[in-house]
């Protein structure tokens, strides 16, 4: 790996590292977390479809809800992230890809709109 490589990955852990702290979540692309309180990612129907799912109980889906036939926007996501974050407790948020759901660019600038909010 060279050193862009590395520097540019280091930026990406800040940008993703901050907002967990914004919202009081652990962001994890490890299915293996205990304890997840939020699961966003896609699943294959028996017929072939690819849904996208975000949900905090991966065994009794709310289809109204947690269900969505093309792939949710980030403010979608960010919201959903954000029902399930506690005043205490961190909430384990396992997101199958963080690239697809999560852009950094958009993190970027949802950052910057709270930091803009709170200097107002």
């Amino acid at each position: 790996m060279n050193v862009k490589d590395n520097t540019m990955t280091v930026k990406t852990m800040n940008v993703y590292d901050e907002l967990s702290k914004v919202l009081n979540v652990k962001l994890t692309d490890d299915y293996r977390s205990n304890g997840m309180d939020l699961e966003i990612g896609t699943w294959n129907t028996a017929d072939g479809y690819e849904v996208h799912v975000i949900t905090s109980d991966a065994r009794n889906l709310e289809w109204e809800y947690d269900v969505y036939y093309y792939e949710p926007d980030f403010n979608t996501v960010i919201d959903r992230i954000k029902d399930v974050s506690y005043d205490d407790d961190v909430a384990v948020i396992f997101i199958a890809d963080f690239d697809q759901y999560l852009p950094e660019y958009e993190v970027e600038n949802y950052l910057n709109e709270l930091k803009d909010e709170n200097n107002d």
